[in-house]
């Protein structure tokens, strides 16, 4: 009976153990990430050279090694070891990710804005873009900004970009797809005109798709740069801790060459 019982009472852990581990939730809270060692951030691989997947699968990046500076200065500051888990998703989804706890953080070139900032909490900007249009290099009636808004356009879901599709004055056919890799295959089949987006993925994007273009004289509203994005009640600890990587780095010089490799490991250079 003793035995019975003890057996009861290692399985009785086992469930309990393994519902807790099921119950597991990301907030963004700093304590918990130190004393859990493990960082878990959201992305969308397809924006590269800021997030992207190799041929092996791995998520890499200008966003991916900007954590590893932010992972490696918690480490430091609380004489532990802070491991990233990256959680790749739709961009649409990666607020609703953060609010259901699914991720401490978003990591996506996502841009800060007064909008978004109403449901996540922003660090200080990493990166600024311009925003420009890819389209078919034999494209000759897209010349300005009003010729684009009477072409058919498209932009990926949930970014700035793709806001311009719903504005006024702005063509009723255009399309906001999840996938950028959609997006370029829509203007390679001629379904779409051209995409809308920033200036660094669609260098990376001519850079490895023959038959495109870059136009980038056309001026739009510009955001408040690319921040990294947590918890609004419980990642202040963890947004603090990133400023302050961002600023140390910004500094001397290493995001700028973070960047700089990142662009080139991208496009093959």
């Amino acid at each position: 009976m003793k035995h019975s019982n003890a057996l009861a009472g290692i399985c009785l852990g086992v469930v309990m153990a393994l519902s807790l581990s099921s119950c597991t939730s990301y907030k963004g809270d700093l304590s918990t990430i130190v004393s859990t060692k493990t960082l878990v951030v959201g992305t969308n691989a397809e924006y590269s050279p800021f997030e992207y997947t190799n041929s092996a699968g791995k998520i890499m990046g200008f966003d991916v090694d900007f954590m590893d500076l932010v992972a490696k200065s918690l480490g430091t500051k609380y004489n532990t070891t802070v491991s990233i888990t990256w959680k790749n998703m739709n961009f649409d989804g990666l607020i609703g990710s953060l609010q259901g706890n699914q991720i401490d953080c978003i990591a996506a070139a996502f841009s800060i804005t007064d909008e978004r900032a109403k449901s996540v909490l922003f660090s200080d900007s990493y990166f600024s873009a311009s925003t420009v249009v890819v389209t078919s290099s034999t494209n000759t009636t897209i010349t300005d900004m009003d010729s684009l808004q009477t072409s058919n356009f498209g932009a990926q879901l949930g970014t700035v970009q793709a806001g311009y599709i719903q504005a006024d004055g702005w063509n009723t056919k255009n399309k906001a797809l999840a996938s950028i890799s959609d997006l370029i295959l829509a203007i390679q089949s001629n379904t779409l005109d051209a995409l809308v987006v920033e200036k660094p993925v669609a260098e990376s994007i001519i850079a490895k798709q023959t038959g495109l273009k870059m136009i980038d004289t056309i001026k739009f509203d510009d955001d408040g740069g690319y921040g990294i994005a947590s918890n609004k009640d419980t990642g202040t600890d963890l947004i603090a801790a990133i400023n302050e990587v961002i600023k140390t780095n910004t500094d001397n010089g290493v995001l700028d060459q973070l960047y700089i490799d990142a662009a080139n490991e991208a496009s093959g250079n």
